[in-house]
């Protein structure tokens, strides 16, 4: 029964990758030859005497580099496309430290067209190093066609916004939303089979309602509803105008808009949200007066993040090797067993490795390890903290760093730190765990497909074409509840609570890094740095070098993963092909059959909080 069910799962996993490996390889001749092209043909880029640094973000803020497939080089060859490959949070912030006390950056220029929807902590980082360049002076300017409600956001940190006559700025506000099937499969005769524990996890409702149940609004709209007045203040206090020119009433939003003739770009104005009106020709105008001029390309005086930071890389090089240093490891993406984890996702394998690697080498006396995880597995959450607790008793200090999100699994493998740091806007907790199978016996039956035989146990046969009994669906829900006792009692050992505490705020609970402080799930609100300096004092070094650990790829395996991986194929691609109105809705099933890859534990048990992806 077991092998049945991992086997849909995997087969699930196995057709996705096909799919993709198929479009690879057919393209890999085209690619491999207009890579040969582009590296032969790349100019070579001189840093100008005065000129802006230009932060122009391309799709999601990263934490950990992604490789710049070929597929999407030859994309952008083809088509004279020169929009920058996606940057790390770190690529921003060591850009930004630099560039504030370079005499040659005259200027930052923030372009974010081409920006995705970012987590808010990822923003807030972002805006923390903006404000920090800030000080030192020089301006900020803001230049775009239009603002989305992410890209405002780091707008908003600007001097001065300005934003193109025929263009306009959203923001909606947050909201989450998911398709539920189970109308759907009661017509198709097909049986979901959902154990859980916790009455606000969530993941499962679609397959067994029609709508979001109490509960599930209720917590969505506590966490959603903390992030969004965290917006709203954030904006209100750099840009200096009321709240409800950010959040109207459906009344006042009518009301100035007929003021402002249906003018978005007018609107706008109108309401404080931009500075100035002004077309392209216009912006680079009051640029270039200030950081100069290119004479080659007529556009201001400016370079590129990437760029900048390849120019001074004598300045960026670590310390020596005598000063002891602290470890940073980034486990980004849904948790997910060795064999089947993806290029996006923590590979449980490999992040153990490496954390064995931190706990041998001499030079490290504590460990960050920086969480961005939604969770996943239950059982490749548990290998990750039995790698952890092993680096714990060599006598050295761990510390757990929360990104946007470090919630159910991702919260699993922090709970044993000698300190947690979060953003105020994290996504924590879900501490619940579920299990789901989907049996199409019903439907094969519909067809005149059956399925008989017989076995020597009461525990032979159940599968997908078979169903589950009632003594089988019993066995798994004790274990299910088995596996979230113990995920109690992992928070209450790493947290020093007691299991009735934890009970408290357990039950699938999602919690900003704010609440999660007052609740005693995290030690300190603060960022990576913030964590940086905390594991130095814990590990008593008055001066300290951080020291990242990856695993080491060969130029064979860089290819590979180039070619095959994750970003070969991606989700933006295909999703661009279709016709703007058809996006939002594909974009959504998508994430959801996205969601039904990452479900690959040996035990067919999950501790993974999906609405918190994205946040």
């Amino acid at each position: 029964m077991w092998s049945a069910i991992k086997w849909f799962f995997r087969a699930l996993v196995r057709v996705i990758k096909a799919i993709r490996l198929i479009i690879s390889t057919l393209l890999l001749l085209l690619l491999l030859t207009v890579v040969v092209m582009l590296l032969s043909s790349e100019e070579t880029l001189v840093l100008p005497d005065h000129g802006a640094l230009t932060l122009a973000i391309s799709g999601s803020i990263l934490e950990k580099e992604g490789s710049a497939s070929p597929k999407r080089m030859a994309q952008r060859w083809l088509s004279g496309d020169n929009t920058p490959p996606p940057l790390t949070l770190k690529q921003i912030k060591d850009a930004l430290e630099l560039a504030k006390t370079d005499e040659r950056v005259g200027a930052l220029v923030l372009q974010l067209q081409d920006m995705s929807e970012s987590s808010m902590t990822k923003l807030d980082e972002v805006g923390d190093a903006i404000e920090a360049f800030k000080a030192s002076g020089k301006p900020v300017y803001a230049l775009g066609d239009n603002y989305t409600q992410s890209q405002y956001y780091l707008a908003a940190h600007a001097d001065k916004i300005l934003l193109n006559p025929a263009g306009g700025v959203t923001i909606e506000g947050l909201g989450v939303y998911r398709l539920y099937y189970k109308s759907a499969f009661e017509r198709f005769n097909i049986t979901p089979h959902v154990f859980r524990v916790g009455s606000y996890k969530s993941f499962v409702e679609p397959y067994i309602r029609d709508d979001m149940s109490q509960e599930s609004q209720e917590d969505t709209q506590l966490w959603l509803g903390q992030l969004w007045q965290h917006y709203q203040d954030q904006v209100t206090r750099l840009r200096h105008i009321p709240s409800d020119h950010i959040s109207p009433s459906k009344e006042q939003m009518l009301s100035r808009f007929a003021k402002a003739k249906g003018d978005l770009a007018q609107y706008a104005l109108e309401q404080g949200l931009v500075d100035k009106l002004a077309t392209r020709s216009e912006m680079q105008a009051l640029v270039g007066e200030q950081v100069g001029w290119n004479k080659q390309d007529h556009q201001y005086s400016s370079l590129e993040v990437t760029h900048y930071l390849a120019h001074n890389q004598a300045r960026m090089k670590g310390a020596p090797e005598s000063i002891p240093a602290v470890g940073i490891i980034t486990a980004s993406g849904a948790i997910m067993s060795g064999d089947s984890a993806t290029p996006n996702s923590i590979n449980d394998k490999q992040l153990s490795q490496l954390v064995h690697e931190a706990r041998q080498d001499e030079r490290i006396h504590a460990l960050v390890l920086r969480v961005d995880s939604p969770g996943g597995s239950a059982f490749a959450a548990e290998q990750i903290r039995q790698a952890l607790l092993a680096f714990k008793s060599s006598g050295k200090p761990l510390v757990i760093s929360m990104g946007s999100t470090a919630a159910s699994g991702g919260y699993w493998i922090a709970a044993d730190a000698d300190k947690i740091y979060a953003a105020p806007t994290t996504l924590t907790g879900s501490i619940g765990v579920f299990g789901l199978f989907l049996t199409f016996e019903e439907a094969l039956h519909k067809l005149g497909l059956n399925t008989d035989g017989v076995g020597t146990t009461d525990f032979v046969g159940a599968g997908l074409t078979t169903g589950l009994p009632k003594h089988m669906q019993q066995m798994i829900q004790m274990s299910v509840e088995h596996t979230y006792n113990q995920f109690v009692s992992i928070v209450a050992k790493g947290r020093n609570m007691s299991p009735a505490a934890v009970e408290r705020v357990a039950q699938g609970h999602v919690w900003t890094g704010q609440m999660a402080l007052e609740l005693g799930l995290v030690d300190e609100l603060g960022n990576l740095d913030s964590a940086l300096i905390g594991a130095a004092e814990l590990a008593n070094l008055a001066e300290f070098d951080v020291k990242p650990i990856k695993l080491p790829q060969s130029a064979k395996e860089k290819l590979f993963s180039q070619l095959m991986g994750e970003n070969a194929l991606s989700n933006e691609a295909w999703l661009g092909v279709l016709p703007q109105a058809l996006r939002p809705a594909a974009h959504q099933l998508q994430q959801q059959v996205s969601h039904l890859s990452q479900l690959d534990d040996v035990r067919g048990q999950y501790v993974l909080c999906v609405p918190c992806q994205g946040f």
